[in-house]
């Protein structure tokens, strides 16, 4: 037998060397590839929560709620603060605000939950929440959500 020339086994090399590469570089048919989740903004849990309570208006043929800024941002807060302290109550000074904003009929829910979907159902399934979210005075909403240790706390303060 004769030897190759060094040059032959040098492109060998390199061949097993690729298809190596190439073996460890192929997906397994069982693992997941990896996404990076971006956590949603409190502006865009506040839209959706938004969204889940007029899709419930509108199927009673209610109107949407117009969103209040400054009230979103009181609601916002309170729903920190109540993360934070880990416990729902509610706003202490809510006739303050309503009143400030033009308002004269209001109401305010609570809730915490693993989900938006699952905080909605709950208001609905409850006769004093499900009237709060229902009821066709009202037609301004400020709305607070806060994703924390889990657990999303919402704070919706509805008035007209």
């Amino acid at each position: 037998m004769t030897t190759p020339p060094p040059r032959s086994r040098l492109v060998v090399l390199l061949m097993l060397g690729t298809i190596v590469a190439a073996t460890f570089a192929v997906p397994s048919v069982h693992a997941r590839p990896h996404v990076a989740h971006r956590q949603p903004s409190d502006h865009e849990l506040r839209d959706k929560i938004l969204g889940l309570v007029d899709r419930s208006r509108a199927s009673r043929g209610l109107p949407g709620l117009e969103l209040n800024a400054r009230l979103s941002r009181e609601a916002f807060h309170h729903a920190r603060r109540m993360a934070h302290s880990n416990h729902l109550t509610h706003t202490p000074n809510l006739s303050d605000l309503i009143s400030d904003v033009g308002g004269t009929v209001f109401g305010e829910n609570l809730g915490k939950g693993r989900s938006l979907r699952g905080i909605r159902d709950a208001w609905l399934r409850t006769d004093a929440t499900r009237h709060i979210l229902l009821d066709p005075r009202f037609r301004h909403v400020g709305l607070g959500v806060v994703h924390w240790d889990g657990f999303f706390w919402v704070t919706l303060q509805v008035f007209d």
